[in-house]
């Protein structure tokens, strides 16, 4: 196979893949590819993998992770995105954590 060929007949195939992602696994995406490169980021991948796993069946986790991919900024497409998870208001937008509940 042609080194063009065999490029393109890998792009589809990742292509097709990605159309299979569930919304857990897109927001995963995003949070770890705001990871530095290397260890770090590979663990965020497989801990994330782990978590999809388990979360699939669950129509309300996904409905959840569905949720914060509108709120959730995605660093392939804004160069501010990894700033903004890194504020309390980017975790929370993220799902990495929630807001307290109001005081009295």
């Amino acid at each position: 196979m042609s080194r063009p060929l065999a490029t393109a007949a890998l792009a589809a195939l990742l292509l097709g893949a990605g159309a299979c992602a569930t919304p857990c696994d897109e927001l995963g995406t995003r949070i770890c590819a705001c990871q530095p490169a290397g260890a770090a980021r590979d663990a965020c991948d497989r801990a994330v993998k782990q978590l999809v796993r388990e979360a699939k069946s669950n129509e309300s986790q996904q409905d959840f992770c569905d949720s914060k991919l509108s709120t959730c900024p995605d660093p392939a497409t804004d160069s501010t995105a990894c700033d903004t998870m890194n504020t309390p208001a980017g975790k929370v937008a993220c799902g990495l954590a929630y807001t307290p509940p109001a005081t009295p």
